[in-house]
């Protein structure tokens, strides 16, 4: 027989002549066969000598083994990955030698396996904590690159383009050294991937004034999610030392999506005209249905300038962050205000009740003559949720920001975050943001959500919907469940229903 099988031989696959010291050892090999091949484990059972009461039989199998068990009464039944998978290694005992044998093995499976998304399996996550763990592996790659970026100098014609960064005329303001630094960096992810695509806005002085960068995944998601797009500018309009701004987007797991990134000089027409130009370039010529912005009448000049066929829209958070700074003069009263405020925007179900309310609350405030008021009113179609009850923006409008998408980016950039120091973990960023993608894509491959109602409706979507998509429709079939249907009118074959929610 082959010798006791050690934790190196993970390639190797299962045979009758192993045989290991423990059954934990061999458990161990199963969980390392298993990490090569792209499936979880579990340990199915084991069983214990009535007279010695040490184990003697135990049995492991892949996580997808057997069939979940349905429970009536459960009121959030958790996920479950089984779906009737027969892989399993079956050990015993020998009573001669105390060894661990293979008693059976069954190395077939009934599902896709997944050798390059392993170390997601809950069994597979701490085999190797250095190297499992991604984010360390991105960091350990990274900090050569981020080194590389710093020591780097252009020469020739860019090193004249952009030395004097101090000279006049409205341009990008960077320390020394930064737009070598950040030009490298676009040259090095264009050399590992050509789509990624940059373009550089000069002045006349023909200094750096504004420059946008997307790369090859950005595009690809912008084909698929580009919809709804979110144009972020808090990090420039809050005076951030970077100013950055961002396009984002949401995938089919509501999750934020990078569509573009650009330092800008300043929030002029001519700025936001070249942005959106080369945006919607680097995109194939297409803008989104639908826009996201901060109330800003030069992104509104913009937009309609060079995206036509776009729907502007502004942000709520965005404007119920500028409540205090905009009307701080009412600072000892905004509790009040912002319950008044609160209840005109959000439970005005008819345009008429929303203008009683606002009007109501403008002479309670005395705010006819405050500009910034005026204007919320004049775009108030492209705010308030009463008119915008027809239009999906993909979970990228919330009441706070901290609740949106935009806030992924708050965790890497502080306001005194330099552009150094965001070119050096820039990769890794993207990295993560991915690596939060491809989770998604695992689990909605790995658990099956729980049908909460016999409703055949919501089993066929179960099969088509991501689970983040899928728990949004449970809550709307459950919501039709528990409604109560009257006819209102009856014209010919028409019917009016009225749906009344107990």
């Amino acid at each position: 027989m082959e010798p006791n099988v050690g934790l190196g031989n993970s390639n190797v696959e299962p045979r009758d002549d192993m045989e290991f010291d423990t059954h934990e050892a061999a458990y161990e090999f199963y969980k390392e066969y298993a990490k090569s091949e792209g499936f979880g484990t579990a340990k199915l059972s084991s069983r214990r000598s009535r007279a010695t009461k040490e184990f003697i039989d135990a049995k492991f199998s892949c996580i997808r083994y057997g069939n979940k068990q349905q429970s009536d009464d459960a009121i959030n039944p958790r996920p479950s990955p089984k779906i009737g998978c027969k892989a399993s290694m079956h050990v015993k005992k020998r009573s001669s030698n105390g060894k661990w044998y293979i008693h059976s093995f069954i190395k077939e499976h009934n599902h896709e396996l997944l050798p390059a998304q392993v170390h997601f399996f809950r069994s597979h996550r701490n085999v190797d904590p250095l190297n499992n763990d991604a984010k360390v592996r991105r960091k350990k790659m990274l900090a050569p690159v981020s080194k590389q970026y710093v020591a780097y100098q252009f020469s020739g014609n860019l090193e004249n383009l952009f030395r004097n960064q101090n000279d006049r005329g409205r341009s990008l303001s960077l320390e020394e050294g930064d737009a070598q630094i950040l030009l490298e960096l676009f040259v090095h992810m264009q050399e590992e991937n050509p789509r990624f695509f940059y373009a550089v806005d000069l002045n006349e002085e023909h200094r750096l004034r504004n420059v946008f960068w997307v790369d090859a995944k950005g595009i690809d998601s912008y084909s698929k999610f580009g919809d709804v797009v979110s144009f972020d500018t808090t990090y420039f309009t809050n005076k951030y030392k970077i100013p950055l701004v961002l396009f984002i987007g949401a995938n089919h797991h509501v999750q934020p999506t990078l569509l573009g990134c650009a330092l800008i000089a300043d929030e002029t027409v001519h700025t936001l005209i070249w942005l959106m130009r080369t945006w919607c370039l680097a995109m194939g010529g297409r803008g989104p249905r639908i826009l996201l912005s901060d109330q800003n009448d030069n992104i509104k000049a913009a937009v309609g300038a060079v995206l036509p066929d776009t729907q502007l829209y502004f942000s709520l958070w965005s404007i119920l962050e500028k409540i205090p700074r905009c009307l701080d003069y009412l600072s000892m009263w905004h509790e009040l205000f912002m319950a008044k405020f609160s209840k005109c925007i959000y439970k005005s179900w008819t345009e008429g009740q929303f203008e009683q309310r606002w009007w109501k609350l403008i002479e309670k405030f005395n705010l006819r003559e405050d500009e910034w008021v005026q204007s919320l009113y004049e775009d108030r179609k492209l705010w308030v949720p009463r008119f915008m009850r027809d239009v999906s923006f993909a979970s990228l409008s919330m009441a706070s920001r901290t609740e949106s998408l935009n806030s992924f980016f708050d965790k890497y950039i502080q306001s005194e975050t330099s552009l150094r120091d965001f070119i050096g973990q820039h990769k890794l960023i993207l990295e993560d943001w991915y690596e939060e993608e491809a989770k998604a894509n695992f689990d909605a491959w790995h658990e099956m959500p729980e049908l909460k109602t016999p409703s055949p409706f919501e089993k066929q979507m179960l099969l088509i919907y991501t689970h983040e998509i899928f728990k949004k429709f449970q809550v709307e079939v459950l919501g039709a469940a528990a409604c109560h249907l009257k006819k209102e009118s009856e014209d010919w074959h028409i019917y009016n229903i009225f749906c009344q929610r107990f």
